[in-house]
């Protein structure tokens, strides 16, 4: 169920939950995601489903750490590139492994500090639906990762995590128009970076460059 900001008239506080009052006299229930987000649900739905950490499979080999970054997304081929195409300038790089509605696991490409991770409940949620942001320890490479399946999130905000840890699964949420990963590579360190036309400055580069740059064979 997404969230409409400009039809809401008012939002009521009750215990572990709050009513959003819509201007039309519709109101919906509404629980706390753990993110920082109240997420309206249907009054069948109860409240969001619980965090649950991600606990790789018995056998999997530990994630690599350092040395060169990886694709975010296995096995995926690139769908779409950094510049500009039909409807204007794209600016990151699209992967994808499936045209199923939900893909692969999407993967950190190197250590990074995560600064924002968002978990969509719906496919309706904004641009980007499910994702996460996050910035190298050095403060040279900022990234986002965009699109995920509605309620795969794996990490928090404030996580350090390495290389190969997975964030999500590939999705279809947010503005898309089929299962992807939207793969973006800033310089600098920025917590909350969007691109144009909500751009606060952040330096957009060419992810499949940028990757290439740092031995990932794509």
């Amino acid at each position: 169920m997404a969230l409409d900001y400009q039809t809401i008239k008012y939002i009521e506080s009750v215990g572990d939950h709050a009513w959003i009052h819509y201007m039309d006299g519709k109101k919906v229930l509404a629980y706390p995601d753990g993110h920082g987000h109240f997420i309206p649900r249907k009054a069948d739905e109860g409240p969001p489903p619980a965090y649950v950490p991600y606990v790789p499979p018995v056998g999997t080999p530990p994630p690599p750490t350092g040395g060169d970054w990886i694709l975010p997304l296995a096995g995926a081929t690139m769908t779409s590139g950094f510049g500009y195409r039909q409807g204007g300038f794209h600016y990151g790089a699209d992967f994808s492994t499936t045209t199923a509605p939900s893909g692969g696991p999407v993967l950190s490409v190197t250590d990074m500090i995560v600064t924002v991770a968002f978990n969509a409940y719906t496919g309706g949620n904004a641009t980007a639906g499910t994702y996460v942001k996050g910035h190298t320890a050095d403060g040279l490479w900022t990234f986002t990762y965009n699109h995920g399946v509605a309620g795969s999130l794996l990490v928090h905000a404030g996580d350090t995590v390495t290389r190969g840890t997975q964030l999500f699964t590939e999705g279809a949420t947010g503005n898309v128009t089929g299962t992807h990963l939207h793969f973006e590579t800033i310089k600098g360190n920025w917590p909350d970076p969007w691109a144009p036309p909500h751009n606060n400055g952040a330096e957009f580069v060419d992810p499949l460059q940028t990757l290439r740059d740092h031995g990932v064979s794509v």
